[in-house]
């Protein structure tokens, strides 16, 4: 792990996805509500450590940094590179474009914790944070640094898979111009796999979107156990070892950051894991 690594370019190649046109939630209300990760953003906290942190150790892949309206994003992969099942802490540091350190609210850093619960080792999880700009003071944020802060040590559990992912985009035509089309959806799906022996009673999902720059722009941790209405599964619950279900969950554009507006979703890829719920709440 590098302390001073910088944004790169995601270089994978693209998945090609069918093009539909199809009339989207007809009869649906129109909210001004804003996204979901606005919200938590105006109700910012650097996320405690834990007690009796260990030290992380780490690596980042997919890294971006970026201006979206009235935030500054971050989003990256982080990789477990230790031998152990752990639960993972980082910490991120604003940079100007002359390298200086800007402060968010006053502090010099920020603590993020990840999506997984436990990540095996060798394994990965992800994290995004939008920090509003009306909180970040000494400049204008052009990059960052990524660190690992703390882990917490994991029992073993299910290690969960999804590597199959494809999707449709959802058109409808342009209010603007009716002779055009207007992107306002992904639809993504993906088979989620238990391959070992263990039952996962718990899955949750973690969706990380690539904009047509191929840069990974937004991850979103999904709990299937709050139904949520834009989410489908052939089958819900425990999922068995050696158990796989197909997943379809339809990601509007209008909960998104401006980039994947702007540039469209090229690609979506699927994390998963086994949450570890406090005992008596199984």
């Amino acid at each position: 792990m590098r302390k001073n690594d910088y944004l790169r370019i995601n270089t994978q190649p693209i998945v090609l996805f069918l093009c539909v046109k199809i009339l989207l939630f007809a009869g649906c209300k129109k909210t001004e509500n804003k996204p979901l990760y606005e919200i938590i953003a105006e109700q910012f906290r650097s996320d405690p450590l834990p007690s009796n942190p260990a030290p992380a150790k780490v690596a980042f892949r997919d890294y971006n940094g970026y201006v979206s309206g009235d935030y500054f994003c971050l989003v990256s992969l982080v990789d477990n590179t230790s031998p152990d099942w752990v639960e993972i802490w980082v910490r991120a540091k604003l940079l100007d474009k002359d390298g200086k350190i800007l402060k968010i609210k006053g502090d010099t850093s920020i603590i993020i914790r990840t999506f997984a619960d436990a990540v095996p080792p060798s394994g990965s999880t992800a994290f995004f944070r939008a920090i509003p700009m009306s909180i970040i003071s000494g400049g204008k944020p052009d990059t960052f640094l990524l660190e690992g802060a703390a882990v917490r040590f994991q029992e073993p559990g299910p290690i969960l898979v999804a590597p199959d992912n494809g999707g449709v985009r959802i058109q409808v035509p342009d209010p603007a111009d009716p002779k055009k089309n207007k992107e306002v959806a992904f639809k993504s799906k993906t088979t989620l796999f238990n391959p070992l022996p263990i039952e996962a009673r718990h899955p949750r999902l973690v969706y990380l979107m690539y904009a047509n720059d191929l840069k990974l722009y937004y991850a979103e941790l999904v709990n299937p156990e709050e139904k949520p209405k834009n989410l489908y599964m052939t089958s819900e619950g425990v999922l068995p070892g050696g158990g796989s279900r197909d997943i379809f969950y339809d990601i509007l554009y209008k909960n998104l950051p401006q980039p994947l507006k702007d540039q469209l979703i090229v690609r979506v890829d699927v994390q998963a894991f086994e949450a570890r719920v406090p005992p008596g709440k199984q």
